[in-house]
């Protein structure tokens, strides 16, 4: 809801600021006082109106600074995080404009992009005047609005929900065919694979080939190595450590028989005799292993070859290569797999949109009813506002599916019956669009927390005709906030709160001055209205009139 806004260098006006409250409120006064132009100030603050050449001469620029009564949990909300904008119970709007063209929006003070604050007006507002109806005629507003009167919005959320499974199932499966690859270098793929897979790497095999080599080539020296050891603890010419170990044992044993404390040192001598028997056996195992010919060499130097070759061909090491062929088994395998999955993929695809469709086309059938309904019921309500054989039409066209299924809603609309129907928007006054969309929002189509805005709405009405808006407004009012400017008294005096517009000429200085008017004022407003002047007759015809409006209420 719309709760306050603040105009300033707007046009003719200088400065206006006004409060709103829910219900019916109607803007008034004479032929270009600035009315249209105050009213043009709610879009203009959402980028959706306003240009350079509305910079008024009081200032180099203009501000407008818009007010609205929002739920801190409202939708809204989270497309302004982005921005660095919280969460509140009032959402503040302001556009600063140059005259050269330069614009800044603000939303609660935070400097927001042009699109940002265009996006938060279909939620805020619905802006029907005499050049230009905003919101409520565009093809996806018609729909939306078709579905809510026909009370299709659950059916409407199970046709989103059927596309995006669809939408999803299809994607997948395209993903899948662009992933596939053709057959010739699968084949490719495979005989790499199996080339790989005939090396038969493994991890930490190049360490271990290394050190190989290196003992292999080292093998003389070893065997030298292993000869002197054999020399020194089997000994050469009788002098070994076993011979010496021995000697040293029977020198003990004298001892001990002489001293009893020599035993430990013949313990000792036990011991080392133990230590050179088990190094006697692992040097003989080790030198079994020295007994490799030069077969094993050749061996070993061939397998280093391959690794060095394969090594080279991919610029990767031995573990690398190793999880390459893994990546490649993997591959393989799915590819060999691949057939079925996409069968199955494709099936799944058309499964879902045919899920969807079926469920598409039971709307289409339930909005054609709901059209076909709602176009007899408008009729009748604009033929009450002074359009007597004016035509409207709902009609739907086949439209590409999406989330909102396979419509496409328009309006037509004819202010006689020898005329043509045609796309309302482009053939019907801006009064003539304002009554539509009047009649439209009795039959309750549109969003409660919307504010409608009807610029020139009764234009050209009188007697009946203007009663009757006057009470589809204040009906109207008792469900939703309605902002409407008005010339007939007979609608005017059915607003619950009214706001006067007045051009003033000071100095060769003309502005608007904009005041809400209240008890005396208002009569002296209405009276005016009722016959350019307050006189008696008038200002008595005025109380009437004001009096029957409060007694509707």
């Amino acid at each position: 809801m719309l709760s306050a806004l603040r105009v300033e260098n707007f046009g003719i006006i200088q400065q206006a600021e006004i409060t709103l409250a829910p219900g019916f409120t109607a803007v008034t006064g004479e032929s270009g006082s600035g009315k249209s132009l105050l009213l043009t100030a709610v879009p203009a603050v959402l980028g959706l109106a306003g240009n350079a050449d509305q910079v008024g001469p009081f200032a180099a620029s203009f501000r407008l600074r818009a007010a609205f009564s929002v739920s801190s949990s409202h939708p809204l909300w989270a497309g302004l995080h982005q921005w660095g904008v919280e969460d509140d119970d009032v959402l503040i709007v302001q556009r600063d404009m140059t005259r050269e063209g330069r614009s800044i929006y603000r939303v609660q003070g935070q400097i927001v992009p042009r699109q940002a604050v265009r996006e938060l007006a279909p939620e805020l507002i619905d802006y029907s005047g005499q050049h230009h109806a905003l919101r409520l005629f565009e093809p996806s507003a018609l729909l939306v609005w078709l579905d809510h009167y026909g009370q299709l919005d659950s059916l409407r959320d199970r046709v989103d929900s059927a596309y995006q499974v669809w939408r999803a199932e299809k994607a997948a499966w395209q993903e899948m065919m662009r992933g596939a690859r053709d057959e010739e270098t699968m084949a490719a793929k495979s005989q790499e694979f199996a080339d790989l897979a005939a090396l038969g790497l493994e991890i930490g095999e190049e360490e271990h080939l290394s050190r190989e080599l290196v003992r292999l080539h080292s093998r003389q020296q070893l065997l030298e190595g292993y000869q002197t050891l054999s020399q020194i603890v089997d000994g050469v010419d009788g002098v070994s450590l076993v011979s010496q170990l021995d000697r040293t044992r029977r020198q003990v044993e004298g001892l001990k028989r002489l001293d009893s404390a020599a035993g430990l040192l013949e313990g000792l001598i036990g011991q080392a005799q133990d230590v050179v028997d088990e190094f006697r056996l692992a040097l003989s195992e080790w030198a079994s292993s020295l007994e490799q010919g030069p077969d094993r060499l050749e061996e070993m130097e061939a397998r280093a070859s391959d690794l060095a070759r394969v090594k080279r061909r991919y610029g990767m090491t031995v573990a690398e290569v190793i999880q390459y062929a893994e990546s490649l088994h993997k591959e393989i395998q799915g590819w060999e797999n691949l057939e079925w999955d996409l069968h199955v993929a494709e099936r799944r695809a058309h499964d879902a949109e045919q899920a969807y469709r079926t469920v598409a086309q039971d709307l289409s059938g339930r909005r054609r009813e709901a059209a076909e309904e709602v176009g007899q019921r408008l009729n009748g309500l604009i033929r009450e506002m002074e359009m007597p054989h004016a035509r409207v039409q709902f009609v739907l066209d086949t439209a590409e599916p999406s989330a909102a299924g396979t419509d496409r809603a328009g309006l037509l609309f004819a202010s006689s019956a020898k005329q043509e129907l045609r796309v309302a928007s482009k053939v019907a006054s801006g009064g003539e669009l304002a009554r539509i969309a009047l009649a439209m929002a009795v039959l309750s189509g549109g969003k409660g927390d919307v504010t409608l805005i009807f610029d020139e709405l009764d234009a050209g009405l009188g007697g009946e005709s203007a009663a009757r808006v006057g009470a589809l407004l204040r009906e109207l009012g008792r469900s939703r906030q309605v902002v409407a400017i008005s010339h007939q008294p007979s609608v005017a005096t059915q607003a619950a709160d009214q706001w006067l517009v007045v051009r003033m000429a000071e100095d060769s200085m003309v502005r608007s001055v904009v005041k809400r008017v209240r008890g005396a004022e208002r009569e002296r407003e209405i009276a005016r209205m009722l016959s350019g002047h307050a006189d008696l007759v008038a200002l008595e015809h005025a109380r009437h009139l004001l009096s029957e409006g409060e007694e509707g209420d």
